[in-house]
């Protein structure tokens, strides 16, 4: 395995409106028990909109993604504008709504969504350098979007099940990209495009345990393409 570190990358704090923190912290405590080192990174910019998760409805006034994302990385973490797909060995995204909201336009544009152009400049460098990518739960869009802009058709990418995740499942495959049924506690994996993709939380009656056990399943698919 290389001992070159992977980069995260997320986008807020909090599942309706950033980064799912289970999937997050749990990618990090899985990368950290295989031995995989690891750097943080988020966008340096406004979030699309502020949720208040304990009244169950938006929140006032405007937060800064990487301020929030920081909350995570217990502060060690780095503006998504500094990440060098030449400087790691994969690039990992958790999931959680900020995938559609802050990496990019889903939440609004569905079918017709596009990365955010620092998101899209980042994930398409590591796939030209042929470098692997991670990501959970609702993330696998960012790379469905990254694959269709870089002409790759046919990525095989997991949301879990049809029915748990039935919009995303229809935009992936609009996207010209193939979508993999697979259990809470598995890892779809694209040796071909270097993808590896786990459900996480798209399965919305999933325990912790089961969360951090598709975390684990990620992680440890991840390895042998680090090699």
């Amino acid at each position: 395995m290389s001992e070159q570190s992977v980069a995260v990358v997320l986008s807020g704090c909090g599942v309706v409106d950033g980064a799912e923190i289970t999937e997050a912290v749990g990618l990090l405590i899985a990368l950290s028990q295989a031995g995989i080192p690891y750097v943080c990174y988020a966008p340096d910019r406004p979030q699309m909109h502020v949720f208040d998760h304990a009244k169950g409805e938006d929140g006032d006034g405007a937060r800064n993604i990487l301020t929030e994302s920081a909350r995570i990385a217990r502060g060690k973490i780095a503006p998504l504008s500094r990440l060098k797909a030449s400087e790691h060995a994969a690039v990992l995204f958790p999931g959680g709504f900020g995938a559609a909201k802050n990496l990019s336009t889903f939440a609004t544009d569905g079918r017709d969504a596009r990365l955010y152009d620092d998101v899209r400049t980042v994930v398409l460098d590591f796939i030209l350098e042929q470098k692997p990518l991670l990501a959970l739960c609702a993330a696998p869009l960012v790379l469905a979007l990254a694959a269709r802009d870089a002409g790759i058709q046919g990525a095989k990418l997991t949301v879990g099940t049809h029915a748990e995740g039935a919009a995303l499942v229809e935009a992936l495959e609009a996207w010209g990209q193939t979508h993999v049924e697979t259990p809470v506690d598995a890892a779809c994996v694209d040796e071909a495009h270097r993808f590896v993709t786990a459900p996480a939380y798209m399965y919305g009656a999933a325990t912790p345990a089961e969360v951090f056990a598709s975390c684990q399943a990620a992680v440890a698919a991840l390895k042998p393409l680090l090699h």
